[in-house]
């Protein structure tokens, strides 16, 4: 087993999580005990606040809301790449930033590689990196 560390800043995980045991990140008691389950066990409100966990219809776990933290897994099938006016290149990366970049009235210059200029990744950075407020 593996786990990613803290600080998260710009960091991608990618695996195949259909065969594996996990969660985000341990929360709660260091100490706690995990309760035996299998593949069939489910986690349901309680309907007085808390949440448990039932397996074959009998309550394995039951932990108070404030100390649950539900993730939400996005998952894609990736198939063979297709030609579209909508693919991700480049090009239409720079054209993204440069033009949102100007709308905020930013000063910078576009770099002619800009994969390696340094400035040009720290200004994107600076710009875009950090905790998005809720609304945008």
């Amino acid at each position: 087993m593996l786990s990613e560390q803290p600080p998260f800043g710009n960091v991608a995980l990618v695996s195949d999580n259909d065969q594996l045991y996990h969660r985000v990140a341990a929360i709660g008691d260091p100490v706690a005990k995990f309760p035996r389950i299998s593949a069939e066990s489910q986690i349901q409100p309680d309907g007085h606040g808390n949440w448990v966990i039932l397996e074959n219809g009998k309550v394995r776990a039951t932990y108070p809301g404030h100390a649950i933290r539900l993730s939400v897994l996005w998952k894609a099938e990736v198939r063979a790449r297709r030609r579209s006016t909508d693919n991700l290149t480049l090009d239409r990366i720079m054209a993204i930033f440069t033009a949102d970049l100007r709308h905020r009235g930013i000063d910078f210059h576009v770099p002619s590689d800009p994969l390696a200029d340094s400035s040009w990744i720290l200004l994107l950075q600076r710009i875009y990196a950090g905790p998005i407020s809720p609304g945008g």
